[in-house]
């Protein structure tokens, strides 16, 4: 989008004046039309913590001068939507000394000549523009009457102002550039000595200053006013000074209650209904004043009592859970650790070191890294049912079953759903448990959810747990990150066996987009005694199988290739072998017929004949998967083949009188060819 040439062009839209001064440094956002208020309302509840405190930190709109932006992005995206939206401009980096000649204002000429913005009023009132250059002046807060009645003061990350052509409220009539050619003017200390001496005002950083008059938010506290005198003398309600005295009376209370907002709005409150229980300011006062005080620096020698206070809080909480938990564990003992010499372990009576054979170890934790539409719920179920009943896990691995019931913790599908799928595969339906946490809280954040998930699963006498998934689980706020990773881990481990008295867990954890890793954080692979991965063929070659790999502790299966029998639900190994290995067997099917065409058509052609002759008809294939459809084909009994001159191999069409034809599955040896 082209920029402005010139700030006082007049057939400019509102996006292309926020755009422009957003070019000239400041940090812009949208006021209502026709007025001075930011557009986007507060996503916050009135009254709350986060109202007061958020400056943008939640990632939502609606912080006042906090929005400010200088991104052409957001500019265009806010004024594209809103394109009647005034121009609200942060004073981040800059000094605004606003004069309301309506206050009884007094302009005088020692003001260094820099850029000025015409009030849409239409009374004189003006915003004199300075950059911040010396350390004096970054000391400078915003504030009303600060350089005398009606001579306000707008500065710093907190404090904004009406850019032009923004409309006045009051007139409809546009803010304007006075003269766009003058630049704006950086204030020294000696210029800020000079302007404070000759108004008579306290230099910055000896007092502070008030809120403004002009705008509804962005001031800060005014302190320094007694408030006694001020309690003791409210203004008359309509006399127009009520906005002014509240201001000073919650900058007080702001200051006093710093760290406790619920007695800083009570007290505010209480002062309003001295003069108007319904004055539609308050909330607007509240807000300002609060925001302000929060962004301001504490003093050193505060500072030093409040971190000795939260200091000696913190001793007293950390003494107080030592005590709770010492009580606690009389109340309830722990269980006994674990422990005992070499001798005394292997003495102990033989149990079994697997609960699927080669592939889930007893009393283990189980991860199912599964990537997207591989069946991870289909296997988990038929999982389950092995354990209930014995029967062999995929037609292969022997199962130790459960003498207890199955839970499943089940975060992601509708309860259902899950269960239609149980009832397909044949699942006990009086063993297995399902506890669908979909759509509501996480019970392993709550106390209470905990607790009582806990005694349900314990009262349902549960020996075998599974999660799914972990990212629905998890309740960290960085899955990447190991440590919270770890804990959660770790947590849902205590969680299964200490608390429910689950003996074995399996956590399903969705893959990355290569599907031989699972997402997130190294601590998902490194917590588990063994990982089964499931992952997809190669789709785009029409290959829709999954394939199951497992490695871990004593846990060593190549990766196979898994049948799904949709009539019944149930998985089994087809005895193919990896991805690979049947990818090659695919590329040598694909020759048979080419092979089987020239056989037929040249009785007796040797290999090399038939190599030459396939890659002239166009096949594509490796070297060497010719020789191996040969051999495949042979052992099939569908080609005769027989030793030629030069030990060359000679083929000829199953049944050929000239060679032997090999009965189907007998194979043949790699000598023979």
């Amino acid at each position: 989008m082209r920029l402005l040439e010139s700030p006082t062009h007049p057939e400019r839209s509102m996006l292309e004046w926020a755009l422009y001064w957003a070019e000239q440094g400041w940090p812009v956002f949208p006021l209502r039309p026709n007025g001075k208020e930011p557009l986007f309302p507060n996503p916050h509840p009135k009254g709350s913590k986060e109202r007061g405190e958020c400056t943008g930190q939640c990632g939502l709109v609606g912080h006042g001068v906090h929005d400010g932006t200088r991104d052409p992005e957001k500019i265009a995206k806010w004024w594209g939507q809103n394109p009647n939206a005034g121009i609200g401009g942060s004073t981040l980096g800059r000094l605004v000394v606003d004069f309301d000649y309506q206050h009884g204002a007094r302009r005088l000429d020692v003001l260094p000549p820099t850029r000025e913005h015409l009030s849409g009023r239409g009374n004189g009132n003006v915003h004199v523009v300075y950059g911040v250059g010396g350390g004096i002046a970054q000391q400078i807060k915003a504030g009303t009457h600060v350089l005398g009645a009606g001579v306000d003061i707008r500065a710093g990350a907190g404090s904004y102002v009406v850019l032009p052509p923004s409309a006045h409220p009051d007139t409809g009539r546009p803010y304007t550039v006075a003269d766009g050619a003058v630049r704006e003017h950086t204030l020294t200390d000696d210029d800020v000595r000079a302007i404070w001496s000759a108004y008579g005002a306290t230099l910055p950083g000896a007092g502070s200053p008030a809120r403004s008059h002009d705008l509804p938010e962005g001031g800060v506290r005014l302190g320094g006013s007694n408030i006694v005198e001020l309690l003791s003398n409210p203004p008359e309600r309509g006399s127009g000074q009520t906005n002014d005295w509240l201001t000073k009376v919650a900058g007080h209370y702001a200051h006093q209650y710093r760290d406790k907002r619920d007695l800083y709005v009570l007290h505010v409150q209480l002062a309003a209904a001295m003069v108007d229980s319904s004055y539609e300011d308050t909330e607007t006062v509240m807000d300002s004043i609060w925001g302000s005080e929060q962004a301001k620096p504490i003093p050193a020698d505060e500072r030093q009592q409040r971190i000795a206070e939260r200091v000696e809080a913190k001793l007293v909480e950390h003494e107080a859970k030592a005590q709770f938990t010492r009580a606690l564990a009389e109340l309830e003992p722990a269980e006994p650790f674990d422990a005992g010499s070499l001798a005394e372990i292997l003495a102990r009576p033989d149990t079994t070191r697997f609960r699927v054979d080669g592939l889930v170890l007893s009393e283990g934790f189980t991860t199912v890294v599964a990537a997207r539409k591989t069946g991870k719920t289909t296997f988990n179920l038929n999982l389950a049912d092995s354990l209930l009943t014995g029967r062999d896990f995929l037609g292969r691995f022997p199962v130790e079953p459960v003498e207890g019931r199955i839970a499943l913790l089940n975060f992601e599908v509708a309860a259902k759903q899950v269960a239609h799928w149980a009832n397909l595969v044949g699942v006990d339906p009086d063993r297995f448990d399902i506890v669908t946490l979909r759509g509501r809280r996480n019970p392993l954040l709550h106390p209470q959810d905990r607790a009582d998930l806990a005694e349900y699963l314990r009262a349902r006498e549960v020996e075998f747990l599974f999660v799914d998934p972990l990212s629905r689980a998890f309740y960290g706020d960085n899955a990447n990150d190991n440590t919270q990773m770890q804990r959660f881990l770790s947590d849902l481990d205590t969680f299964a066996r200490s608390e429910v008295g689950a003996t074995d867990v399996v956590l399903n954890v969705h893959a990355g987009w290569n599907a031989d890793r699972s997402r997130g954080a190294s601590a998902t692979e490194d917590h588990p005694d063994s990982i089964i991965w499931l992952k997809p063929g190669d789709r785009e070659k029409g290959d829709k199988s999954t394939y199951i790999e497992a490695k871990g502790r004593d846990v060593d299966v190549e990766e196979m290739q898994l049948a799904f029998d949709p009539s019944t639900y149930r998985l089994s190994l087809t005895g193919e072998g990896s991805r690979r290995e049947v990818k090659q067997a695919q590329k040598r099917s694909d020759l048979e017929p080419e092979i089987l065409r020239l056989v037929t058509a040249r009785p007796g052609i040797n290999s090399g004949a038939i190599t030459k002759a396939l890659k002239e008809r166009g096949n594509s294939f490796q070297k060497g998967a010719e020789n191996d459809a040969l051999r495949a084909m042979r052992a099939a009994g569908r080609i005769g083949w027989k030793k030629g001159p030069n030990n060359a191999s000679l083929w000829y069409p199953a049944g050929h009188p000239d060679a032997a034809t090999t009965a189907p599955l007998a194979g043949i040896g790699e000598e023979e060819f």
